[in-house]
């Protein structure tokens, strides 16, 4: 089974679980540890870990990647529908619109259960939702922010 233990924090336990992933993390609080990934081309991608609640019992990690600032408001009819049809085509992941007060930020996400997770299913993971984030932050809006 995964790393996870009751007593350690959250934090503690997705360094750690990083760490044995081979990946380097940066603790922003107890609550959030964030990983930058490098691609070839010199873009990078920062991927996020949160608490996402739990599952009968079970911890939950929100494993989140920016891809774009979205004006306030409704997106419009014909992106939100292109984002419904991405979803259908993911093996994982979703959209998520995140209000941050004066902008929003759309989001590539992806929750699974902390106690759980292996190193390798960890990295493979994150990896590639570090990955499709930056294709899409890429594809919406060409610089690299995120």
């Amino acid at each position: 089974m995964g790393i996870f233990t009751r007593s350690a924090g959250f934090a503690d336990t997705v360094e750690r679980l990083a760490a044995k992933a081979g990946l380097k993390t940066v603790r922003k609080n107890d609550q959030h540890v964030a990983c930058l990934f490098g691609f070839p081309d010199g873009r990078t991608q920062m991927v996020h870990f949160h608490p996402a609640g739990e599952i009968n019992g079970h911890p939950l990690v929100r494993i989140a990647t920016p891809v774009a600032e979205i004006p306030p408001g409704q997106l419009p009819a014909e992106v939100a529908d292109g984002f419904l049809v991405q979803h259908f085509q993911f093996k994982f992941g979703a959209f998520g619109v995140v209000d941050m007060g004066t902008s929003r930020l759309l989001m590539l996400f992806h929750n699974m259960v902390l106690d759980r997770l292996e190193p390798d299913e960890f990295s493979l993971v994150i990896g590639t939702l570090a990955a499709a984030g930056d294709t899409w932050e890429q594809q919406l809006g060409g610089a690299d922010r995120f």
